[in-house]
């Protein structure tokens, strides 16, 4: 069954290689990493994390690229899946953006402890880690008061990003991924 697959989680949470585990488990796969198609942005690019208009819309620019991608693929016959930072502002982005997917959308955040995701990026500038920080705690706040939809799986204590992928299958054979349902046809 075709599908789109939404990772979000904070820098540090494993969204690119539990992406990949869960592609090497099917044919038909796409890993479309968010932060690749930012860059992309060869004049004017700004750090998703600066906080000004530009970066703003070039994280908007990013999910419905992304998005384009997907559908894209699901004409093909492929599956998706979709690694980015999912703030509760990009859930809109992306419920915009996928709202004629013909097929079903999950998503699942990563949250493992904040401790967690500094020693996966302790190489990282500090500048950076300190960002990174602020995006855990955001996450935290915007999952806890319920801003943005799915599950959420703390991947803290995962062994590996099979393990993860384990979780994030489970999530979604429960139905408690569900973002958004396929679009009907009208006739």
């Amino acid at each position: 069954m075709n599908q789109i697959i939404l990772i979000s989680g904070p820098p540090g949470a494993g969204k690119t290689a539990v992406g990949e585990a869960l592609c090497e488990r099917f044919d038909r796969m796409l890993l479309v990493e968010v932060d690749d198609l930012r860059h992309m942005v060869r004049a004017g690019y700004r750090h998703p994390w600066v906080a000004d208009h530009q970066a703003r819309e070039q994280l908007q620019l990013g999910a419905r690229n992304a998005a384009a991608i997907a559908l894209e693929s699901i004409a093909a016959r492929y599956s998706v899946v979709i690694a980015d930072v999912i703030t509760a502002d990009a859930v809109q982005w992306y419920r915009d953006a996928l709202a004629d997917a013909p097929v079903r959308v999950e998503l699942v955040t990563l949250l493992p402890t904040l401790e967690a995701t500094r020693a996966r990026h302790a190489h990282r500038d500090p500048a950076l880690l300190e960002r990174a920080d602020a995006l855990h705690a955001q996450l935290t706040a915007e999952v806890a008061a319920g801003s943005i939809p799915g599950a959420v799986l703390d991947t803290t204590t995962h062994a590996n990003p099979r393990e993860s992928a384990d979780a994030v299958q489970d999530a979604i054979s429960r139905g408690h991924a569900l973002f958004a349902s396929p679009a009907t046809d009208p006739s």
